[in-house]
């Protein structure tokens, strides 16, 4: 029994919920159903797509994250809750205390961005939007930002102030915001400018670290270009320089990118050993989502942890738990021809 408890733990438990199943992982101490009963005393009415706030603030959870998909066929919604207890895991970017002088595209970028909090997000997504089809259908960038809600006038007014800041000297300075301004409009600017130079590894670099910004409105900015660079292969990026936001990432201080980091680091050939070193350091959270019933919260585990490893455990996570660690008795897969039986 004791061994079963120690197994399970962190792994997707799912629980019918008032409008679809509710699967939580990456809980340590508590229980499904006892987080479960606990959100829904603190507000019956409120989805469970939005609990990630009730559990940080109200419940005492270092951090947390809701995801809702609809369900094929039905009116139900199946929602993901991710759970981190433990405040050790929890690593923001530290920001600075300075106001640094902006060039003028750079200032019409805040004042759009100050009227419409969301529009550096949805111009962000959209940037590298290209050849993408829906269903069949080509969509430029423009319809998938209208998609989205955007005001189509207003993204065409960011996307030509962005056009603006595309020297040498926006990407240094892109830079120096993301590392000394207080501000976080000025920092939400600078991880926008940052998708003009994503030939540069220091830029990839720099997104990640947005995504541990402390305010969620420059990391939901980064989210969105991590999101939008995730589709399709990409120049292979040298990730070594940006291992702290990776590993914080990866403990669990952004629940919400960390499904769109997995994609990313996918897409840019993450070399396997760094790869590896990430995962031993923290392994927890991303075992927990290779052990999640639910398919697209799945699926992007399984997928990083076959890309650098060259196995396929499928969704054994104890086998990948294994690996990760490099216990003796690590398991292969039939296919693999272990080096001992070359001739």
């Amino acid at each position: 029994m004791l061994l079963a408890v120690t197994m399970s733990q962190g792994a997707g438990q799912v629980i019918a919920g008032p409008n679809g199943p509710v699967e939580f992982i990456g809980l340590q101490d508590w229980g499904a159903r006892e987080l479960f009963d606990a959100i829904q005393e603190l507000d019956p009415d409120r989805p469970f797509s939005a609990c990630a706030a009730d559990m940080r603030f109200a419940l005492g959870f270092a951090q947390a994250g809701a995801f809702s998909f609809s369900v094929e066929g039905s009116d139900d919604t199946y929602t993901v809750v991710v759970g981190v207890e433990d405040s050790a895991r929890v690593r923001y970017r530290p920001t600075g205390s300075e106001t640094i002088a902006l060039p003028e595209p750079w200032e019409n970028l805040r004042a759009v961005a100050s009227e419409d909090m969301d529009i550096l997000a949805m111009a962000a997504r959209a940037l590298h939007w290209h050849d993408v089809t829906v269903d069949g259908v080509p969509m430029s960038r423009r319809e998938l930002g209208e998609l989205m809600g955007a005001d189509p006038g207003t993204l065409d007014e960011v996307w030509g102030l962005l056009d603006r800041a595309d020297g040498e000297m926006d990407r240094r300075l892109a830079h120096e915001v993301l590392a000394s301004d207080s501000s976080w409009l000025a920092r939400s600017v600078a991880t926008l400018v940052l998708g003009n130079f994503i030939d540069d590894d220091t830029s990839w670099h720099a997104l990640v670290g947005s995504l541990i910004d402390p305010d969620a409105r420059v990391s939901s900015v980064a989210m969105a270009m991590v999101d939008g660079l995730g589709l399709g292969e990409k120049d292979p990026v040298d990730w070594f320089r940006a291992r702290a936001p990776l590993s914080a990432i990866f403990g669990g201080t952004n629940p919400f990118a960390f499904r769109y980091t997995l994609d990313v680091l996918v897409a840019t050939n993450v070399d396997p050993e760094f790869a590896r070193q990430l995962v031993r350091e923290r392994p927890d959270l991303l075992l927990a989502h290779v052990g999640a019933e639910h398919d697209r919260t799945r699926e992007p585990a399984v997928n990083f942890l076959r890309a650098v490893s060259g196995e396929d455990f499928g969704t054994d996570v104890e086998a990948w738990r294994a690996w990760v660690t490099g216990q003796p008795g690590e398991r292969q897969p039939a296919s693999i021809t272990p080096p001992w039986a070359i001739r």
